[in-house]
């Protein structure tokens, strides 16, 4: 049995060399079908192990304290139209929360909008400008190349100092090794810089370093302070993150002289709501590309088992001659399946190499991470094998079943 477990190999390889352009069209379904399995598994693999990092670089015990909870927009429309006459949070709410709560390690507010720098004649237009309190660098990862990031006493006097993304410091003074002290301009106000941010790299093309953090009363200063600051809170013990939770939101409604059976005029949104969106949104893309790539795989099998069908036609000499010369049903049934699972799982390794090389390319371009599971190659190569198994089925009945005397006269 073994013999002829190689001879079938050996058979349909020699089929793959001698008609290539018939080859090339059958090996086409099963590479594009399993190419899809790779590719699309592994880029939502990627991308979920990336906002799971994402979530991380910003902590997994901090939450943030909103006017408007945006994640409610996909959750509940209703409660996310109410909540857009919540009012402003102030930074007085910050001192509220910053004084009252007990289970909190920082709080901090921020807000943002986007401005002109110009440093001589380099400028960068439409740039995102981040009022910050001092306890930002305790709240999310702003790893310093140079300098110093801001301080109390640069948010209580309004100083107007600045900390910049690395291509912002790069290309505003490219003339100069060292940016600290250099000043630059924002809407008519002369700031001086006292930090650099590491290089951030990008995400999915954006680039993470185009951005200036400077003292949020200075913001204010400059593009007024009727916008609402957001506040996040980083908690002392994980272990009591909700308690933390719970809290700032009773010390919101506090602040806000909420009534008992009045609903929240904020919003706080944490990590694990994050997560939870996003695993719906995966959820759902896997949900709808499986149909497409279980039609592409149908399709490559259809494809299969009719060239696998001309083959038997055209081979059905050389059948009879097996048959004449004492070759039972079985081998030859096993000849043709074999041909066919081996032109399948074919494709389905050369689909994978495409997939993977695919989904390389698009994080190299993307900052993904580029992670194939196992599973996903197993699930590719497995559903090659049992496309080949099952199409290859017919064909290979077809032609144990030939008479070996019409074969012989068949020309």
């Amino acid at each position: 049995m073994a013999r002829e477990h190689l001879s079938g190999v050996s058979i349909a390889l020699e089929n793959l060399r001698s008609h290539k352009l018939r080859t090339f069209l059958t090996l086409l379904g099963n590479i594009v079908g399993t190419m899809s399995v790779i590719a699309v598994v592994s880029l939502i693999y990627g991308a979920d192990q990336y906002a799971r990092r994402k979530v991380l670089d910003e902590g997994t015990d901090v939450f943030t304290i909103a006017r408007v909870n945006p994640l409610s927009f996909l959750t509940n429309f209703d409660a996310f139209l109410e909540s857009l006459n919540n009012p402003d949070l102030t930074l007085e709410d910050r001192e509220w929360l910053g004084q009252n709560l007990t289970l909190a390690r920082a709080v901090g507010a921020s807000v943002e909008n986007t401005g002109d720098l110009r440093a001589g004649r380099a400028n960068y237009n439409g740039l995102q400008i981040r009022g910050k309190t001092e306890d930002y660098a305790m709240l999310e990862e702003l790893p310093l190349a140079l300098g110093r990031h801001l301080t109390r006493a640069d948010i209580q006097a309004s100083r107007p100092v600045a900390v910049l993304g690395w291509d912002v410091a790069r290309d505003l003074f490219p003339r100069s090794l060292d940016p600290i002290g250099k000043e630059f301009r924002l809407r008519g106000r002369h700031f001086t810089v006292v930090g650099v941010v590491e290089d951030m790299g990008t995400v999915l093309g954006s680039n993470r370093n185009l951005f200036a953090v400077v003292p949020i009363t200075a913001w204010q200063k400059v593009f007024g302070s009727r916008q609402s600051v957001e506040i996040k809170v980083a908690v002392s013990d994980l272990e009591r993150f909700e308690e933390a939770k719970n809290e700032a939101a009773f010390q919101m409604r506090v602040r806000h002289r909420l009534r008992p059976l009045q609903d929240d005029d904020f919003g706080i949104m944490t990590s694990d709501q994050l997560l939870s969106i996003w695993k719906g949104v995966t959820g759902a893309i896997y949900a709808a590309m499986t149909p497409l790539v279980g039609i592409s795989l149908v399709i490559g099998g259809i494809v299969l088992m009719n060239v696998m069908l001309v083959s038997v036609t055209e081979r059905t000499k050389e059948v009879g001659v097996r048959k004449a010369l004492g070759a039972q049903r079985k081998s030859i049934a096993w000849q043709f399946l074999v041909e066919a699972i081996t032109l399948s799982l074919t494709g389905g390794v050369l689909g994978v190499l495409v997939g993977a090389g695919i989904t390389w390319g698009i994080c190299l371009a993307s900052d993904l991470n580029f992670a194939i599971p196992l599973w996903s190659i197993g699930l590719g190569l497995g559903s090659t094998f049992l496309i080949g198994a099952f199409f290859g089925a017919w064909p290979a009945w077809k032609a144990a079943g030939l008479d070996p005397v019409e074969a012989l006269r068949h020309e």
